[in-house]
């Protein structure tokens, strides 16, 4: 069987049958019961649909913590007294924490503000021939992010990329600078505000525009981790393993905050083990097959080593070789590398990313851009690694 297109065929129908999917949104639940389908349909077992509570939105919390330092700032600036810096003092620490706290999946008061809505994983297994000694989870999120304007070429990337270092920064400086002022009684302290004020205001435009975009069709991010799963699935149920259990996971809500993954984590990781290997696919459809050495928004995470090692010896066969490189954001591995757990993010890139055109989080992320040597590539090189992993 040509997996490679079968893949292709999943991708196509979750990309332009069903489109942009939204996290908690019907289009999700769609694609959802899609997979469900063709897990059953390739011959797994234990198909469900796992709810949890997951967030729609994946720049509110940022809006409510520019928002907070901004309105702090502007206090400072119009007012200038001791209890004016003290109160944007206190309005920026809140920003600087939810930023932080939200890059971490971690608990914060803006969590504490923005409504759950209840959705669900899809989740499956193939059993091996013999008795199990091993656990694989492969997992790809079904969910597609916003348009915004600065994901439209790598040049707005890397605006991007300083404008949120420097909204991070301009509120844990302003935190510091109005509290000091604020102690000390020091009133033209203010003054540093028309600085961390217009990187907020600037931040919080941006944030706030997003969330007006529509959602990516998503052919790369990620319907092509999706396809590819699909059709291993399908390929399992012809060469079964010998001693490794396959578990499948597609999850919700990984553009919004990763809430999928960490929803399965807490209902199943224990029972896996911690030796069970997670095996993420994330944009893998378009351009040379890599491997995330570090993930993670603000914090640096790296991948465990034994994930990293695995990943080496699986590199064969390939068309084009492996590269290894640091993550631009975070991947569904990253809850999981956090607990010392032993997943790896494949991905892939462009050798020279200068001259390619962006589709990631856009409108352009559609199924003629995806590329059928990537997918073949992504095949065997995830393939590979089911064999390393089954005959340890």
């Amino acid at each position: 069987m040509d997996y490679a297109q079968r893949a292709f065929e999943h991708i196509r129908h979750l990309s332009e049958t069903i489109g942009g999917r939204g996290s908690c949104s019907p289009n999700h639940r769609r694609a959802a019961e899609y997979s469900a389908e063709a897990l059953r349909s390739a011959g797994a077992g234990q198909v469900e649909l796992e709810p949890f509570r997951g967030v729609a939105s994946t720049y509110l919390p940022f809006v409510l913590a520019f928002a907070s330092a901004l309105v702090g700032t502007s206090l400072a600036l119009f007012f200038g007294n001791r209890i004016a810096l003290g109160i944007a003092a206190l309005m920026n620490f809140l920003g600087t924490w939810a930023m932080y706290a939200e890059s971490e999946f971690a608990s914060n008061w803006t969590r504490w503000l923005i409504p759950t809505a209840e959705t669900f994983n899809v989740t499956g297994a193939v059993s091996p021939q013999n008795k199990p000694k091993r656990q694989i989870v492969l997992c790809s999120h079904l969910d597609t992010h916003r348009t915004p304007i600065f994901y439209s070429s790598t040049a707005w990337q890397k605006a991007f990329g300083v404008s949120v270092t420097g909204a991070f920064l301009s509120m844990a400086l302003s935190a510091l600078t109005f509290g000091l002022g604020s102690l000390l009684d020091l009133n033209w302290f203010r003054w540093a505000g028309l600085l961390f004020g217009l990187v907020q205001m600037y931040a919080l435009v941006l944030v706030i525009s997003a969330e007006f975009t529509p959602f990516s069709p998503g052919a790369n991010d990620n319907a092509s981790g999706t396809g590819i799963i699909l059709a291993i699935a399908e390929r399992l149920h012809a060469e079964p393993l010998m001693n490794t259990t396959v578990n499948f996971i597609f999850t919700d809500c990984e553009e919004t905050g990763a809430h999928g993954i960490i929803a399965y984590l807490k209902k199943h990781a224990e029972a896996l083990g911690k030796d069970a290997i997670y095996i993420i696919l994330d944009e893998v459809g378009a351009g040379q097959l890599k491997t995330v050495t570090e993930d993670g928004l603000i914090r640096k995470y790296k991948t465990h080593p034994r994930a990293l090692q695995l990943a080496r010896n699986a590199n064969f066969g390939l068309s084009r070789s492996l590269i290894e490189a640091n993550g631009e954001a975070y991947t569904d591995a990253l809850p999981a590398t956090k607990q010392g757990l032993i997943a790896l993010t494949v991905s892939s890139a462009f050798p020279n990313p200068e001259q390619a055109v962006s589709h990631w989080h856009q409108m352009s992320d559609r199924i003629e851009f995806i590329d059928k040597q990537s997918l073949q590539d992504t095949l065997t090189f995830t393939w590979n690694i089911l064999q390393e992993v089954d005959n340890l």
